[in-house]
């Protein structure tokens, strides 16, 4: 007989307890209707009100601890059905968005819940959290209300050509603490060139300080954050012009025929999807700087008379920026970018200064090549991993046009030959870096690390030409003099005159250095309660080629909001922390390269060949010959501060938040450069350059060593306002800054190689007084105005003596004050006192940076007009702020701090705001409108006749022209087309 199967047989034994248990369900679902489930719906956009399409939205249910997961759809909307009453946890995850989380959402019974989320910009570990009211002040430690975020409107602002933008960043960042001062991380990496402002999407200064991560304490830092694609194609067209005819004139152009520039700029950026999963952005800018640099100062004629001379030499550069990114959801929890940035740079008579005469003109081309890759996973609700790499490479070309023995004359200008030499120098670095970060209910756990590799070669024939060295002007007139009338060097010098010092460098071209860094850390953000953070961490670091291999770094801070209920008005922040500065790889060449086996420096005291230079044969056995090399001490410690701050942050008003913090920091193991062979104190005379007596011997010559043996105080109190309201935006700081160090930085010697403690004084990064406040305000007929305002009460300087005072080569001492016993043919009348100028053992010389240069004033503006035209877009684009949308305040903040990803948004790099498919956007812009004369420090070489005298206009963000030193105001005109 046949056995029957299953789809034979009617119901069986197992069947008809399946059948009991359908009709018991069956019975049941009255009940569950009774229960009347309820759902969520709303929607996920970025902080310009841009759907996020592909957010995950988690819903965690915190008795039962069941998750409910779905997806926003294109338009951002998204929507939970059949949620079982409760409380819930929501959590919002989409990439290049800091995580979303919102507790206590309640589902009642048949009931909806709608919530309108809005992401904000993560940092590049994506951990920022998302504030409840952006204009209402924060307890989360990276929300510290001292921070500046600029993006959108705020980016206006900002000057459009790349290098004053840079500038202009570095002083609104203010200044950080102790020599180092800020750094700028573009994606979370250093070493990059700045992209161009259109190619960036946020600009935040000065965030979390005392962060674990951060390797610098974050006074100072300026993290970049560049575009990443969209989910509709947009793009952005621009250009800039400016001429001399447009621009003010230097001051200094006396005498001289006014010179011909122009700039002219083109960028061009787009944006969108690449299918359902990926997008792209890309962007290309193309700069032609057809400037000038300025000469100002004395030289002789060709009679060997002193004279004026100002001169004018074009200054042309090149410069192309390409970059390129791609964005892949390779999965719900996995995100991928690729970002990949090329930049040249091919510039003709650089080099040429104040007193660098045209003589020491050489070309500049530059190559560079940077990709980042950047993987995001998120491992689970709670757990977001990061890891970066970034591969950069470029190649430094110099090329001098004149090879001939340089010449310079202290405190008058450097001619004859470039003492640049050539370079052929080839870099590259590699950094990985991996981070993880744990949100808990009351944690918020970082840990993770990075490795970076640098590989350094170059070809460098700096100095093999050979430097003479006078004194001054009238050292070096009476030797062309007597050299013109027939003397022998021999009788020159016998009356007096000629060279004080030459110095020649020979030997292998090349060098090269391989050097190792890297860290690990892990932090906690513990909230003990809705009004108190406690954050901690540590830091351990390291580093091959010198012998500290290991720098433990701990760090502590609080955030208390004073006060109760919701809404903190007032939050009290205080931290405390340790901080290294890395040995830098600049300093390695140097000693690899100048180590007196690859190559060695000849010093010779009081040269009687002048104005030729003997062979290096003849040189090497010369007994007045003092061979000179550079070393790193065997001893060498990584840098390191304490910091210490306390910050008091109120929110004055719906639109304004003040802060006032205090920050004292302590510099040890601080970098400088000392000769360890010098002349024992009280044994040299400088009027005889073979005197005294050397630890080494005197044919053992100077050893340059670097040292970790400085030290730094320094007080600052710091005052921010942020002002964010319907139609303007405004952000600015003070800041008292009081610092005091016995070195101005690795490159900087002892002046007393015995007595370092004589450099202490007054820092070189003592800025007294600083302010800087910016913003964008909404005008009638749409028009937007956007300015800077920067002021600082100038720059310490030194006063200095031509002289090698210790016979170390180096021509760095100071005065001392003359005293009623100084001989009176050693005594100086000058405007900042009367000096001793040569001072003898038992002589204390003066502190350094005991002026001050003159104060400097900029003011920037710059008006621009969107006109829309086209049809309706989807969204506003063109830029942000000038469209006449009533938004909420807290729309308007979160406009102010930027979007990122996915969004439908155009670009915004010249223009205001229209809803239009197509935007043209036509601006101008002043840079020091008032067209304020800011100088440079003046010449304070005692014996210089241009002693006091400031020759040149400010450098940095007080120019109105990075590198143009011949234009005192600069106007623009732009034009942008996006769509």
């Amino acid at each position: 007989m046949r056995q029957r199967s299953s789809l034979d047989v009617g119901i069986g034994k197992h069947d008809s307890m399946l059948l009991c248990l359908f009709f018991v369900l069956l019975s049941m679902c009255p009940i569950v209707r009774a229960q009347r489930l309820g759902r969520v719906r709303g929607s996920v956009t970025d902080s310009s009100g841009a759907a996020v399409p592909r957010a995950t939205v988690q819903l965690k249910n915190q008795r039962s601890g069941k998750l409910h997961l779905t997806k926003s759809d294109e338009t951002g909307h998204f929507e939970l059905l059949g949620l079982p009453t409760g409380q819930y946890t929501m959590t919002v995850i989409a990439p290049g968005f800091a995580r979303f989380v919102r507790r206590n959402v309640t589902v009642t019974a048949g009931g909806e819940q709608r919530q309108e989320i809005r992401l904000a910009i993560a940092s590049q570990d994506q951990t920022v959290r998302v504030n409840a009211s952006a204009t209402q002040l924060q307890i989360a430690p990276e929300s510290n209300a001292s921070a500046v975020v600029i993006t959108g409107r705020d980016l206006d602002a900002l000057s459009n050509d790349p290098d004053e933008f840079q500038s202009q960043l570095s002083e609104l960042a203010g200044p950080s603490v102790g020599l180092g001062g800020g750094e700028i991380y573009i994606n979370g990496f250093t070493g990059g060139d700045l992209p161009p402002k259109s190619d960036i999407r946020e600009i935040r200064v000065n965030s979390d300080p005392f962060s674990v991560r951060n390797d610098r304490l974050g006074y100072g830092r300026i993290d970049i954050f560049t575009k990443p694609g969209a989910s509709a194609y947009h793009g952005d067209f621009s250009t800039e012009y400016n001429n001399s005819g447009m621009n003010a004139r230097s001051p200094f152009l006396v005498g001289v025929k006014p010179p011909s520039y122009h700039t002219w700029l083109w960028s061009g950026d787009g944006g969108g999807p690449l299918g359902k999963k990926a997008s792209f952005y890309v962007d290309l800018q193309h700069r032609s700087i057809n400037r000038a640099n300025l000469v100002n100062t004395e030289i002789l004629d060709s009679n060997a008379n002193i004279e004026p001379y100002v001169a004018t030499v074009p200054n042309p550069r090149l410069l192309t920026n390409g970059s390129g990114q791609l964005d892949f959801a390779l999965t719900s929890r996995n995100t991928l970018t690729v970002r990949y940035d090329y930049f040249t740079i091919d510039e003709r008579n650089n080099g040429i200064d104040t007193q660098a005469l045209p003589s020491q003109a050489y070309e500049y081309a530059r190559y560079h090549h940077n990709l980042q890759i950047s993987d995001s996973q998120v491992l689970s609700p709670e757990v977001l991993n990061t890891t970066q790499f970034q591969y950069l490479h470029f190649r430094d070309v110099e090329t001098p046009q004149n090879i001939s023995p340089a010449i310079d004359v202290l405190g008058a200008f450097l001619g004859g030959g470039s003492v640049n030499g050539s370079l052929d120098r080839h870099e590259t670095h590699y950094e990985l870096q991996n981070y993880t970060t744990i949100s808990l209910p009351n944690h918020l756990i970082q840990f993770g690390g990075y490795l970076r590799a640098i590989r350094r070669q170059e070809d460098d024939t700096e100095n093999f030409n050979g430097t003479f060295t006078f004194n001054s002007l009238s050292d070096y007139q009476q030797t062309q003099q007597g050299l013109n009338n027939g003397l022998t060097m021999s009788q020159v010098q016998a009356a007096g005159y000629g060279p004080s010092q030459f110095n020649i460098t020979a030997g292998n071209l090349s060098a090269s250095v391989n050097r190792v860094d890297g860290t690990l850390f892990a932090g906690d953000d513990w909230k003990l309660s809705s009004h108190f953070t406690f954050s901690y961490g540590l830091r351990f670091e390291t580093e091959n080629l010198i012998s500290d291999h290991a720098d433990w770094a701990p760090r502590v801070g609080i955030a208390w909001g004073l006060g109760r209920g919701a809404n903190t008005r007032t939050v009290l922040r205080a931290g405390w922390g340790i901080f290294y500065q890395r040995f830098d790889d600049d300093q390695m060449i140097i000693a690899a390269r100048l180590n007196g086996i690859n190559q060695l420096t000849y010093v010779v005291a009081q040269p009687e060949f002048f104005p030729t230079a003997p062979p290096i044969s003849t040189l090497a056995a010369a007994s007045t010959s003092l061979p000179t090399v550079y070393r790193i001490a065997p001893n060498l410690h990584s840098p390191f501060d304490t910091d210490t701050a306390v910050s008091l942050e109120h929110q004055v008003s719906r639109t304004t938040t003040v802060s006032l913090t205090y920050i004292n920091s302590r510099g040890e193991d601080q970098f400088l450069t000392n000769d360890i062979n010098a002349p024992l104190p009280g044994t040299y005379n400088p009027s005889d350059p073979s005197s005294g007596v050397r630890p080494l011997g005197y044919a053992a010559g100077n050893l340059y060593e670097y040292q970790s043996a400085g030290f730094y105080r320094q007080n600052q109190l710091i005052a921010n306002v942020h002002v964010d309201a319907r139609r303007a935006s405004v952000f600015g700081y003070y800041v008292f800054n009081s610092a005091h160090s016995d070195t101005a930085g690795v490159d900087s010697f002892a002046t007393d190689p015995w007595n370092i403690r004589t450099d202490y004084g007054r820092a070189l990064f003592d800025v007294r007084h600083r302010a800087v406040i910016g913003g964008t305000f909404a005008l009638p007929l749409a028009i937007r105005l956007s300015s800077v305002v920067m002021a600082n009460s100038g720059l310490p300087f030194s006063i200095t003596l031509p002289q090698d005072v210790y016979g170390t080569g180096i021509h760095n001492a100071r005065p001392a004050y003359a005293t009623a016993s100084t001989p009176p043919s050693n005594v100086a009348v000058t405007q900042y006192g009367i000096f001793n100028i040569a001072p003898g053992s038992n002589d204390q010389l003066i502190s350094p940076n005991t002026e001050t240069a003159p104060a400097n004033f900029m003011l920037n503006l710059r008006l621009s007009r969107t006109f829309g035209f086209g049809g309706e877009g989807r969204k506003s684009h063109g830029g942000t702020g000038t469209a006449e949308v009533v938004k909420s305040r807290r729309e308007r903040r979160s406009e102010a701090l930027g979007g990122r990803g996915l969004s439908t948004g155009g670009g915004y790099s010249l223009g205001g705001a229209t809803n239009h498919r197509y935007a043209l956007t036509v601006s101008i812009s002043a840079l020091n409108v008032l067209n304020t004369v800011n100088l440079a420090p003046p010449i304070a070489v005692i014996g210089s006749p241009l002693f006091g005298r400031s020759l040149s206009l400010a450098t940095g963000p007080y120019a109105a022209q990075v590198g143009n030193p011949v234009a005192n105001r600069l106007i623009n005109v732009g034009l942008s087309l996006s769509f």
